[in-house]
């Protein structure tokens, strides 16, 4: 989905009631979790809060009709999610998050992309044991392969309950509540072969339904089509109050318009940077974290091809909040009222309490969630994230807003540690240039203390450090793609060191090129050498100098790999080979901290003079 945009075209609370043969649907929703399960600066318990936000709200539904509903992005490898692997009673990563959502009585997963990042094999075992569906419509899994101890991947009958289908993959299903059947139907983002690193080799078989074109990764068949074929498939047994759980980017070549859907009712959007809240607070309903700002209404109201109305909400990510969606359909299945307590409810001590206010009694979490949770803390993993390695003067900026759209101090830190490292390791190398992808930070170090879990969560896919040699052109290709969708929130936007870019957003976007002669975002590019001579590769929007020297870029094995449209890193390495350390990210980044810093790092955020910087109206 790209960035929210605030549209309301109708009035929330001015839709009528039906006069007879209503009924009353609470949909509890969230997204883009990504094991997040405690806040590494504050240590807020989130995923505690969470359960005890979700049980609460579940007392308010109207005739007890609720479902509660993720659309992807479950977890993402990082120590919870690791740390699984250390308890007796789950015996492998990522299987932590599974049991939560289980005892939280999650009812379907729509497919995200970071549910693949430990590979093919963590995600068979999560699937296998989970209690609910997760579904898509355009993964096909048909040719999957994975090792011989793990469970197979089980494609579940589409169409068919939620109940029957648990621990399957589905492009559809359906769940009874309250002597109603509701419709569910899932999409995977358009670009996940672009954000998975090297699935050929991690993600072995798997692939979008119809296949994909053999530059981009992106699919031959749009997803619209699937969808409405799932429409049909429910429709055929009378099913007529359908959900979609799309996660979709910021960014993707395969929006899901909901003027060219029919016959959807609710379509919970995930993937996407802000979320949804009304304007103001009632009691716990909305009751917004500090410091938080909606983005756009909630729901946000429109119409399909139909000219029927249709409710799109979201909600933030990491646990943060819970969405509350309570709505009235009439007999046709169409929606006729939105209960002003819809909304996020945050997942702070001061959102339970304002719904303990309501319901006469604190909520808490079920016991299976509590007993989990405590398992993960008492891991030596995790015990040993506490560990203080440093301090920080000003926060270390990984908000995703920000890393996605501009330089921050988090980004620089991690880049100028990259080439630190290797220039140190490689010395017949020497790396010129770090490049790193805004999307491979993952939240903010608020400081002062510096943590061991704090660069964990922030570097959570703690991918390898790899060395490759460029040409000018494929240094030029590098750098379009770095900044190819701005003003998309895009995961490739480029935090760097040994380079200085500045980009016109207003030119044509140029990704997935393995070279270019002729610049177009690219207006000025300037490369230090590790002998400090500066080399100009591009002045003006022209580029400069012979376009067959070579420059060498120390980077992650995920963009090395065609990861976010990278192809020039990819053609290189396949054509001059790479020099690859087994050391992730996270350690080099804690390594940095503490040798080259001395334990203080100090970083304005933004820089005064920032490597990156866009440029034109």
């Amino acid at each position: 989905m790209k960035r929210i945009v605030s549209i309301l075209i109708v009035s929330l609370w001015t839709l009528s009631f039906a006069q007879g043969g209503t009924f009353q649907l609470q949909i509890l929703h969230s997204s883009d979790n990504e094991s997040a399960l405690q806040d590494p600066n504050t240590l807020e318990e989130t995923a505690l809060n969470y359960a005890a936000v979700v049980n609460g709200l579940r007392a308010l539904a109207p005739g007890g009709n609720t479902l509660h509903l993720t659309a992807g992005d479950h977890t993402l490898p990082g120590p919870f999610y690791e740390a699984a692997a250390q308890i007796d009673s789950l015996g492998a990563r990522g299987l932590a998050d599974i049991a939560l959502y289980n005892a939280m009585g999650l009812v379907a997963n729509g497919i995200g992309n970071h549910e693949f990042d430990g590979g093919i094999d963590d995600f068979a075992r999560m699937l296998a044991g989970a209690s609910y569906p997760f579904i898509a419509v355009n993964l096909d899994f048909r040719q999957v392969q994975v090792a011989r101890n793990v469970p197979p991947i089980e494609v579940g009958v589409d169409g068919g309950s939620a109940s029957e289908n648990a621990g399957k993959v589905v492009k559809s299903a359906y769940v009874e509540v309250g002597g109603e059947r509701i419709g569910l139907i899932g999409r995977a983002p358009a670009d996940f072969f672009n954000v998975i690193e090297d699935p050929a080799t991690t993600l072995p078989g798997l692939d979008f339904v119809g296949g994909r074109d053999s530059e981009a990764n992106q699919p031959l068949a749009s997803a619209v089509a699937q969808v409405l074929e799932q429409v049909d498939v429910l429709k055929a047994q009378g099913i007529d109050k359908i959900i979609l759980l799309d996660h979709a980017q910021d960014f993707t070549a395969d929006p899901l318009s909901v003027q060219l859907l029919r016959d959807i009712d609710v379509i919970i959007a995930a993937g996407s940077t802000g979320f949804m809240a009304r304007p103001s607070a009632q009691g716990p309903f909305n009751l917004l974290r500090s410091g938080d700002a909606p983005q756009a209404d909630y729901p946000t109201l429109r119409r399909d091809s139909q000219g029927v109305l249709v409710a799109v909400v979201n909600s933030d990510q990491q646990y943060r909040y819970v969405g509350n969606l309570m709505l009235t359909f009439d007999a046709d299945g169409q929606i006729v009222r939105i209960d002003n307590r819809s909304g996020p409810v945050a997942t702070t001590g001061e959102g339970i309490a304002a719904l303990a206010e309501v319901l006469g009694y604190t909520p808490s979490p079920p016991d299976r969630v509590v007993n989990v949770f405590r398992a993960l803390q008492e891991t030596d993993l995790i015990r040993d994230a506490f560990e203080v390695i440093g301090t920080t003067s000003t926060a270390l900026n990984g908000a995703r807003a920000d890393v996605r759209s501009r330089e921050t101090n988090l980004g620089r830190l991690a880049a100028d540690s990259t080439l630190w490292f290797t220039r140190r390791e490689f010395p017949q190398v020497q790396p010129d240039i770090a490049l790193k992808n805004g999307g491979g930070i993952r939240a903010t170090i608020q400081g002062p203390n510096i943590t061991r879990l704090n660069v964990d969560a922030a570097l959570a896919f703690d991918n390898r450090i790899d060395v490759v040699e460029l040409t000018a052109a494929e240094l030029l290709a590098t750098m379009e793609n770095a900044v190819s969708r701005v003003p998309a929130l895009d995961g490739r936007f480029p935090q760097v060191a040994g380079l200085v870019l500045e980009y016109d957003p207003n030119k044509e976007g140029l990704s997935d090129q393995t070279s270019l002669t002729t610049p177009s975002r690219v207006k000025n590019l300037s490369v230090t050498r590790v002998d400090g001579s500066t080399d100009v590769l591009v002045a003006d929007f022209e580029a400069q100098g012979d376009l067959e020297r070579t420059f060498v870029v120390a980077t992650n094995s995920f963009l090395l790999t065609g990861g976010d449209g990278y192809q020039g890193l990819k053609a290189a390495a396949e054509a001059r080979g790479s020099v690859t350390t087994e050391e992730g990210e996270r350690q080099v980044l804690t390594d940095y901290i503490t040798e080259v810093l001395a334990g203080m790092v100090d970083l304005l955020d933004p820089d005064d003079e920032p490597r990156v910087v866009q440029v034109g109206e």
